[in-house]
């Protein structure tokens, strides 16, 4: 079907007080009721999907994420062979990340730099003001591939990593994994 860029905030937060920075950066936070995720965030965060797309299959977010790339190859006849060649996991490692490491992703391949800055910018600007207004304590992200409805689809969350939002920069988002929860506090409020 397609990717989707989901997200938490906490109970706490107020969505009206809010509404206007997501129509600033055309965000939606439509909130969805999707029993397996929410049992697997904090208790009583509210679970949304973010933007206003059709779907986020051009997100920038994860674009240069080269994880199903490494799960491609590793599962590959060529690595078939070097293990029977008796070559180590390391060794299959290395050759991977060495054949992938300069590899552009197809989203990547149509944006300009230009464009590609200009994105990413958006989504650092937009983390920074929902937690610069004092209102927010975190937001979190989240992006996966459904292959079912919003509110129908299971998955596990893999890990939950947490970002100072005076630690963000483009290389963070822009290798972003599917199925991690990004979660993104004030420096003030890092928990």
């Amino acid at each position: 079907m397609c990717f989707y860029i989901t997200g938490t905030l906490p109970q706490t937060t107020k969505i009206d007080s809010l509404k206007n920075l997501f129509k600033n950066f055309n965000m939606a936070f439509n909130q969805i009721n999707n029993k397996n995720i929410i049992s697997q965030i904090r208790p009583g965060e509210k679970y949304f999907r973010i933007t206003r797309e059709y779907c986020d299959c051009n997100t920038i977010l994860g674009v240069s994420n080269k994880q199903k790339e490494y799960q491609t190859l590793l599962n590959s006849k060529k690595v078939k062979t070097l293990r029977k060649r008796k070559w180590t996991d390391d060794q299959i490692s290395s050759w991977i990340y060495e054949k992938i490491k300069d590899k552009e992703m197809p989203l990547e391949r149509r944006l300009t730099p230009i464009e590609k800055e200009e994105k990413i910018k958006k989504w650092i600007e937009f983390l920074r003001k929902i937690l610069d207004n004092k209102l927010v304590s975190r937001i979190g992200l989240l992006k996966h591939w459904y292959n079912q409805g919003l509110e129908e689809e299971e998955f596990k969350i893999r890990e939950t990593r947490k970002v100072n939002i005076d630690d963000i920069n483009p290389k963070i988002l822009l290798n972003m994994e599917e199925d991690v929860l990004y979660e993104f506090f004030p420096s003030y409020n890092i928990k």
